[in-house]
């Protein structure tokens, strides 16, 4: 960027240097990245293509015995589970350190019987990626109420054998 805003301002132009350059960064930038994940410059793939052979590190097992990002399990369906969150409002769950809790659904949110704050169903989503979890740290960090998460994500009757 700033060699583009030196030579817009060597030319008179210094808004359209500084463009010019900002632009010229970000497909450097790209292509840069492109070349250090492996794939070719210019971010084309195809080196497996021409000798009929699978490229990139999805073609094979991590090491150390690891399965591939294919072989993971599907993440459970939210409409499905939040469905399930729908049926069991109004019971008691527990957290982890004991303290019975109930809930109410109120459109797409969540309301703990022992909390004012509400969890919205894109926090269940979030933390189905991650199901199951050992422990309430497991619980993505970007996860709302994660106490709250756990104890119904973890639940028998919400998990129903899912996960």
């Amino acid at each position: 960027m700033l060699i583009g805003a030196g030579l817009g301002w060597l030319a008179g132009h210094l808004a359209a240097g500084l463009l010019i350059g900002l632009g010229s960064g970000l497909v450097l930038s790209a292509l840069l990245t492109g070349a250090e994940d492996g794939e070719p410059a210019g971010g084309e793939s195809g080196a497996g293509e021409a000798d009929g052979g699978e490229a990139g590190p999805a073609a094979a097992p991590a090491e150390g015995g690891e399965a591939s990002e294919a072989a993971k399990p599907a993440t459970p369906d939210i409409e499905v589970v939040w469905a399930r969150i729908l049926a069991h409002q109004g019971q008691v769950f527990h957290q982890v350190k004991g303290q019975a809790f109930t809930y109410e659904v109120s459109g797409d949110a969540l309301i703990p019987s022992t909390a004012s704050a509400k969890i919205y169903k894109s926090q269940f989503a979030k933390a189905l990626e991650a199901v199951p979890f050992s422990r309430v740290s497991d619980v993505p960090r970007n996860v709302f109420g994660p106490s709250y998460v756990y104890a119904i994500l973890m639940d028998p009757r919400i998990r129903n054998g899912d996960w």
